[in-house]
């Protein structure tokens, strides 16, 4: 016999605890009275306060998250609400339950306070507020502070603390008899099973409830299987003032699986001798069992898995981190349709709908407390801590999907070293006491911790306590270059095992960043190019796929997060997703396809491009021939532009590329492959612009042309028709370019690559005032006689020095003297415009001449009026 969990699914409060007419349930997330702010009596008349109309999921921080100043509120914030509560049973019992409010909660109900205030804001509670009921209409007031406090986690991290009720919250009406609700964890029903095989299951059920002392009353369990069938029912006597446990056994029982995800429902009832039903709670339960191995990697009823998936943030763009179900929901489907089967939650419990989703699609899933870059301060907050682990571990106790419970993610960012032996002794404390509570609360699962520097580095501190170790690494991103990312990989799994044989290895975080507005053909570390990230990808998955000693691998992240102390290629925007902030599916999501999926599969990688441009391949040529890359599952695919083939291509790793004669205008590419006997297609249409590879050039006359000047990377104004930015070149005759000058480069040797992370103020385009050439001495366009528009686009990026120039075309002066940083302010873009008249053979030539300092660049636009 082997050892089996067996977990119940508390997917959704809601949905979960159907009452039939037993237990009423109902959201209140509608109409809410809201203030930023504090406020000493909220109902008061003479409060004068101006009050905003909220609907819950709600967050304060939708729009100071991605502005241009600096910070975001993080402080105190009030909702209330007046409102009559059903009467649905006598002596009744009712509850509010909290999915999640960030970050410290406090309830008042007709001017009383309810319990202790929540500390905490991603885990799940409940408030009896019963006895501060009346009759008639009940004020309810909820004070939520984001504020930062020393005692609660996460103290510091690379994602934003919104602020707000920002999931959804119920009331809960009850019999006076009844399955706790107000309890930590805000869960009554823990299901475990002792031993199971293929043959059968064993089953124990604990049940936690409310009754009178006299009374006889009974836990009665009824197991459904997926169709609905009796498999199992048994009815087991209560005691007062304790647990219940109910005992049984499943003959040949369906075993939960990725591959087959299959729920059985149980119902937990309390009945009394005659049948009478007090309360009833529905669960799915999933029967499967699992374990670690760290040589030969993940075992699920004794199937060799390997665990390939993403880590996940719960926000939305736009939206913070107040996010409806509905798109909770989608993003599952949305990694099922990637082809994943491991998921990190990360790096705090999240909305039900997604524990709920992973056992409903069969994804294998770890869960973690926000214990992050640094230890909440003193005993209290260790305590806080622990309490939080407590609930998660609780409500989420039943979810088939959860293997292992994380306490917390690169714990040592802010390194202990540096503040002091007193911090170092708590520090420590903290991870061994989280480390037992796991163990203490869920002997069936494994503890789980994540770290980011060297393994020894852990070791030191005695901090690598736990069941599995997991790292984060950036390899080809932070530190060295793609080919580097093998050998770097191989050694990283080699120093973990070395310290410790027995403990399996999971690649935590791994990835680059990609904006859907950039592209390149030459792609490079750190120019956030969708290419670039694509390849990054690409190369891990050669090694992760390839080493058995790396157990799981997940991606960050699944989709790209607010982050407002970001400045990267978008600011406030962490894009190392593998969809955009809006769900918009980047290159790199679709090889996973081809690499995880195992029904047929084919994709042209980039066909969200759909207006691109290049330089013709000759003089008075119509084409220019740009490579294409598809993905997919088959042996080969041919591919077809404007309907003519151009033969066909081996996959190689999943993949192939086309070097693909492009025309102005339309495009048709279409790609057709075969696996399984069955035939898959996929096209995109790409609206090309083609430019003369001669601007004087009489068979395809120079229109207008965009330069991202300093940049190896195309450019995608999304917010503006996609209108297109082309890389930039040394300038050559008959052509356009640059004379002199250097380009902009990051100042950190971490990173040395082009441009710079700064917000730039003013601009929803960063990137082009991001890169930059120094120094520049000309600009030029050999275009015939005409008339033209000239854009110049400029800005001064956190330089320290007095930099100002004048620039003059074809030798007239038409900016004097220009100083960037004293006229318009720091990390400013600006765009001016000019109408320049072409008179002879000589084209245009923008010089740039300095003053004081170095002059600069950062994009230019010319189109021809006439």
């Amino acid at each position: 016999m082997k050892k089996i969990v067996v977990f119940l699914l508390m997917a959704h409060f809601g949905a979960i605890m159907h009452a039939q007419q037993v237990r009423h349930i109902e959201t209140i997330n509608d109409a809410w009275h809201f203030y930023k702010g504090e406020v000493e009596k909220p109902f008061s008349p003479a409060t004068t306060v101006n009050w905003e109309t909220v609907t819950i999921p709600h967050s304060w921080n939708t729009e100071d998250i991605l502005d241009d100043e600096d910070g975001y509120y993080r402080g105190e914030a009030w909702y209330k609400k007046t409102m009559e509560i059903p009467q649905v049973y006598e002596n009744q019992q009712v509850f509010l339950f909290f999915e999640g409010a960030n970050q410290v909660t406090s309830l008042f109900v007709n001017g009383k306070p309810v319990g202790e205030d929540h500390i905490g804001g991603y885990t799940s509670f409940a408030r009896d507020i019963t006895v501060a009921l009346k009759a008639g209409k009940n004020e309810i007031a909820i004070k939520v502070n984001n504020e930062h406090n020393d005692e609660i986690v996460p103290q510091a991290a690379d994602f934003s603390f919104y602020g707000g009720i920002y999931r959804d919250l119920h009331l809960i009406i009850t019999k006076p008899v009844h399955f706790e609700v107000a309890n930590l964890g805000a869960n009554a029903i823990f299901i475990r099973t002792p031993e199971v095989s293929e043959a059968s299951a064993k089953v124990s059920v604990e049940s936690k409830l409310i009754r009178p002392k006299k009374g006889t009353y009974y836990v009665k369990q009824s197991l459904f299987d997926a169709n609905n069938n009796l498999v199992k029912e048994v009815k087991t006597k209560t005691k007062f003032g304790k647990d219940t446990f109910s005992d049984f056994s499943v003959e040949n029982p369906k075993l939960w699986s990725p591959e087959n995800p299959y729920l059985y429902k149980l119902i937990t009832e309390i009945v009394d001798r005659k049948g009478v039903i007090y309360d009833r709670i529905e669960n799915p339960v999933g029967l499967r069992w699992f374990s670690f191995d760290a040589k030969k990697g993940f075992f699920i009823n004794g199937k060799s898995t390997k665990l390939l998936g993403t880590c996940r943030h719960q926000d939305f763009y736009g939206k913070a981190n107040a996010v409806s179900d509905e798109v909770h929901r989608n993003d599952m489907r949305l990694l099922k349709e990637m082809g994943s089967n491991f998921l990190r939650i990360a790096h705090y419990p999240q909305d039900p709908a997604i524990l709920e989703m992973c056992n409903k699609m069969g994804f294998v899933a770890t869960l973690e407390i926000p214990f992050v870059d640094k230890a909440a301060a003193n005993e209290a907050g260790k305590q806080n801590t622990i309490k939080m682990l407590k609930e998660a571990i609780r409500y989420n106790y039943n979810n088939p999907a959860i293997v292992a419970w994380n306490l917390g993610n690169e714990t040592t960012m802010k390194e202990p070293k540096k503040l002091g032996e007193d911090y170092i002794k708590h520090f420590v404390e903290t991870h061994k006491v989280l480390a037992k509570t796991i163990k203490d609360e869920d002997k069936t699962r494994s503890s789980y911790s994540v770290f980011f520097r060297e393994p020894a580095y852990q070791d030191n501190f005695g901090i690598r306590i736990t069941d599995i170790i997991g790292y984060n690494k950036y390899f080809g991103w932070y530190v060295e270059e793609l080919e580097d990312i093998d050998k770097n990989l191989r050694s990283l799994v080699e120093r973990s095992l070395a310290l410790d044989p027995d403990k399996p290895f999971i690649l935590s975080e791994y990835g680059g960043g990609a904006d859907p507005r950039i592209r390149s053909y030459n792609p490079t570390r750190f120019d956030f190019s969708m290419e670039y990230q694509f390849d990054l990808h690409k190369a891990y998955m050669k090694t992760i796929l390839d080493m058995p000693e790396i157990v799981g691998a997940n991606v960050w992240n699944y989709a790209d997060f607010q982050v407002e102390h970001r400045k990267d290629a978008v600011p406030h925007i962490n894009n190392k997703g593998l969809v955009s902030a809006t769900r918009e599916k980047k290159d790199a999501y679709y090889l996973y396809q081809a690499l995880l999926k195992k029904t047929p599969f084919l994709a042209i990688a980039s066909k969200s491009w759909v207006k691109r441009a290049g330089i013709a391949d000759t003089e008075g040529g119509n084409v220019a021939t740009q490579p294409i890359v598809v993905v997919g599952n088959g042996k080969e695919v041919e591919l077809f532009v404007n309907g003519t083939s151009l033969g066909k291509k081996a996959f190689d790793f999943a993949s192939t590329t086309f070097n693909v004669p492009l025309q102005q205008g339309e495009n048709l590419i279409e790609v057709v492959s075969k696996k399984d006997g069955k035939t898959v297609k996929d096209f995109a249409n790409i609206e090309f612009t083609l430019q003369p590879k001669n601007l004087n050039s009489t068979s395809n006359p120079f229109k207008e042309i965009a330069v991202n000047v300093g940049s190896t990377c195309y450019f995608i104004e999304s917010h503006n028709v996609d209108y297109l930015w082309m890389p930039d070149q040394a300038y050559t005759k008959g052509s356009f370019g640059y004379v002199g000058g250097e380009l902009l480069r990051h100042p950190s040797k971490r990173r040395n690559t082009i441009g710079t992370d700064v917000s730039v103020k003013g601009t929803e385009n960063d990137p082009i005032y991001q890169t930059q050439l120094i120094g520049i001495e000309a600009y030029k366009f050999d275009v015939p006689k005409g008339t033209y528009e000239l854009s110049l686009a400029l800005a001064e990026l956190k330089s320290k020095k007095d930099n100002s120039m004048d620039i003059l075309v074809n030798g007239k002066k038409v900016w004097s003297n220009l100083n960037l940083k004293a006229t318009y302010g720091d990390d400013r873009g600006v765009t001016k415009r000019f109408l320049i008249s072409v008179d002879d053979a000589n084209g245009i030539t923008i010089d740039f001449k300095a003053v004081e300092g170095k002059t600069r660049l950062s994009g230019v636009k010319l189109r021809k009026v006439n």
